[in-house]
């Protein structure tokens, strides 16, 4: 396992008792996945930047799951990165979390 840490998410209990994992954020239809934010990645297919989307491969929930990524600069593949935000579904917004030399 690569990243220095599982990231397991937060579960928290509705209301009825049930254990749920998901949020649902208002006026969206995906629901927002709270459990792969704060999570570390790698870039699995380059991200562009900006609203061109990659891929990154996230430890979560004691598994390997794969995420459509969107970031500000452009990513190349293998690059480690922090998931920061969840858009819904299966996207998410990352950060490099090392600078790459030139």
């Amino acid at each position: 396992m690569p990243n220095d840490r599982e990231c397991w998410g937060s579960v928290q209990r509705s209301p009825s008792g049930d254990l749920a994992d998901m949020e649902q954020d208002p006026g969206e239809d995906a629901p927002v996945d709270a459990a792969v934010v704060g999570c570390h990645g790698v870039v699995t297919i380059r991200i562009p930047g900006g609203e061109s989307p990659g891929e990154v491969r996230v430890y979560v929930r004691g598994t390997y799951e794969l995420f459509v990524a969107y970031t500000v600069e452009a990513l190349n593949v293998g690059n480690r990165v922090f998931v920061h935000q969840s858009r819904g579904g299966r996207a998410v917004d990352v950060t490099s979390i090392f600078t790459e030399l030139l």
